[in-house]
């Protein structure tokens, strides 16, 4: 996990965010009343209007096409989620505001981890959020020689819910992720002896766009290379 910067609201968004919520903020009035199956659908696709490409686009961007939790890619493998940060189902009314809104993988954000969680401060949350704190303060990103990985280490106790609750050390992410890590460790020893080609290359993976680059970061700390 990274911080990220905000990118400017999609114009999508500047012009049917008032419809979009007037519209979802009735349907649920409706629903509330006579919850019939009709009704339900109503009210589904009152809140799938978030779900525009537009938005999903700028959010590709921002997050340079990976999961703002667990920075992998997803493009390749599969479409992405607009995650909301605080879920929809249970702050309706923001569903379509531009700040809670990111980029997650179908894993992170999928029922098994995130989904609609969102503890508050009571239940050790709220969750990390890498666009409005920097993920550097609550975590150490560290390789383990012996046993060959690399694992997310909590550091305070809201990022322990967050890695356990997003699943930022799942056993199939810390393998995907070691077997870039492993490669990040080889390059970084290099460039420590002053290889300026590894010098140049371990500083391209510290690049924002780069998959695990919190990872890449945290190498070039360690081995002090300037």
């Amino acid at each position: 996990m990274i911080q990220v910067i905000r990118t400017g609201k999609p114009e999508i968004l500047n012009k049917k965010q008032a419809e979009w919520q007037f519209g979802l903020n009735r349907a649920l009035d409706v629903y509330l009343e006579d919850t019939s199956p009709n009704n339900r659908k109503k009210l589904d696709v009152a809140f799938g209007k978030y779900n525009h490409r537009q938005v999903k686009d700028s959010l590709k961007i921002m997050f340079s096409g990976k999961c703002a939790y667990c920075e992998s890619h997803i493009s390749h493998i599969g479409f992405g989620h607009i995650e909301h940060f605080r879920p929809k189902s249970k702050f309706p009314d923001l569903c379509f505001e531009w700040e809670n809104l990111m980029l997650g993988c179908e894993i992170c954000n999928g029922k098994r981890y995130k989904g609609d969680k969102f503890p508050e401060s009571d239940e050790a949350g709220p969750f990390i959020n890498p666009v409005e704190e920097n993920p550097d303060e609550f975590f150490d990103f560290e390789f383990d020689a012996e046993t060959g990985t690399a694992n997310v280490i909590p550091q305070t106790e809201r990022a322990n819910i967050t890695e356990v609750e997003l699943g930022l050390n799942r056993p199939e992410l810390v393998r995907r992720r070691s077997s870039i890590v492993r490669l990040l460790v080889h390059i970084a020893i290099k460039a420590e002896q002053g290889d300026i080609v590894f010098i140049e290359e371990i500083k391209r993976r510290c690049a924002k766009d780069e998959e695990y680059a919190a990872f890449a970061r945290a190498l070039v700390k360690r081995f002090n290379i300037e």
